[in-house]
């Protein structure tokens, strides 16, 4: 009894120490991504919303990597209808060069019926001037005397059958004419038949070049949205990361030197009076105008933000990590007005170049190049890696 009033009791203890945490829930932040993300950007946490921010950042990375496979099966998808209406295409062409090919037999089997009612026109014309002329001979002694002008009966009977005989000829020679004139005919209709169904399939095809298009329009237009969400969510994404690492670093090392429970990013102490960097980053980041920002990309022909100023800083022999989290923590963190060139500016999400005289080279986002800008106030602070 004893064992078993100590085994309920510890079954109890479990049961409401798991039922005690399962209460703590994971935020739901779909649909309600501007919210945290303003939340987030703030200069300053409580402990709770860094708390928060830190699930709203494993919530973006998610579905960042939910977003690339969308669009990687969007893009497969895309590549297949291309595919399809470039056969639909490809099938029109193929049926236009038909049809032009049965007009062509068309158009000659056409001349042809009208040469051949002209050749019967013509024939039956002649037979009916025979026919009149017999006629003629008949009500004139001419014919009499030509029938009966032979020096003899063969003679008289050979005229008989030389008349009939060119009037027999004349009869089997419109005839003959007559039926190559249906013959012909005949094979019109046939390729007249053989077109309209060409015409058909010509048809069926242009009805699914057009459900193509309209797919694939549909498709590029879903792709375009989904890769201008992931840009910004990347962005996000990145800027979070970024603030979320320097509000750890600011607590570990001003830890009690706040009652209020906020962090905020403070310049660093000793901060080195020159970049002795500058030059040669300056000099790397200008041979780099122009080149397409593409995200993830650290070079040499293409860049995102924070791969741009590690491709420059890694020509002066510094190395970086490709994140402006952990570029806006390379170095001393000094006011934008102390700023020199060379110097990182950095804000959450994004990061730049300075280069003297309030300008700064940067690569600002999809659809844009490397280029220089004059709004350094965007900027929360500059570092200088040293």
């Amino acid at each position: 009894m004893k064992k078993s009033l100590i085994s309920m009791i510890c079954f109890t203890l479990l049961v409401s120490f798991f039922c005690s945490t399962s209460q703590v829930h994971a935020v739901n932040f779909e649909g309600q991504e501007d919210k945290y993300m303003k939340l987030c950007s703030s200069k300053s946490l409580s402990n709770s919303n860094y708390n928060t921010c830190k699930q709203f950042n494993s919530y973006l990375k998610k579905k960042n990597n939910q977003l690339q496979s969308s669009i990687d099966e969007s893009k497969s998808k895309i590549s297949d209808t291309q595919s399809s209406l470039d056969d639909v295409v490809s099938k029109i062409a193929d049926l236009n060069n038909q049809i032009e090919q049965k007009q062509q037999e068309i158009n000659y089997l056409e001349s042809s019926i009208k040469s051949l009612e002209a050749s019967i026109t013509a024939k039956e014309n002649e037979v009916k001037e025979r026919m009149y002329a017999m006629q003629s001979y008949n009500n004139s002694n001419s014919y009499i005397e030509f029938i009966f002008g032979a020096s003899n009966f063969s003679d008289f009977f050979s005229r008989i059958d030389s008349v009939n005989e060119i009037t027999q000829f004349d009869k089997e020679l419109v005839e003959k004419i007559a039926d190559e004139k249906k013959q012909v005919e005949s094979q019109k209709a046939t390729i007249e038949t053989v077109k309209a169904n060409i015409v058909s399939q010509q048809n069926e095809q242009y009805t699914l070049q057009t459900q193509y298009e309209d797919l694939l329009a549909k498709q590029q237009k879903d792709l375009a949205s989904a890769e201008s969400e992931q840009s910004k969510i990347s962005d996000t994404q990145s800027s979070l990361d970024s603030f979320l690492s320097s509000v750890v670093v600011t607590q570990s090392s001003s830890s009690g030197s706040s009652s209020s429970g906020s962090t905020t990013i403070r310049p660093s102490t000793n901060v080195p009076t020159t970049n002795k960097y500058g030059s040669t980053v300056v000099a790397a980041a200008y041979s780099k105008l122009g080149c397409p920002y593409v995200w993830g990309a650290s070079g040499p022909n293409s860049f995102d933000c924070s791969g741009l100023v590690m491709w420059c800083y890694a020509q002066a022999g510094v190395s970086l990590d490709h994140y402006s989290g952990s570029q806006g923590q390379s170095g001393a963190i000094i006011p934008l007005s102390q700023a020199q060139p060379g110097d990182i500016l950095w804000k959450s999400g994004h990061v730049g170049i300075y280069i003297g005289n309030g300008q700064y080279i940067h690569a600002p986002q999809t659809g844009d190049v490397v280029k220089i800008a004059s709004n350094v106030s965007r900027f929360t602070c500059a570092v200088r890696p040293y």
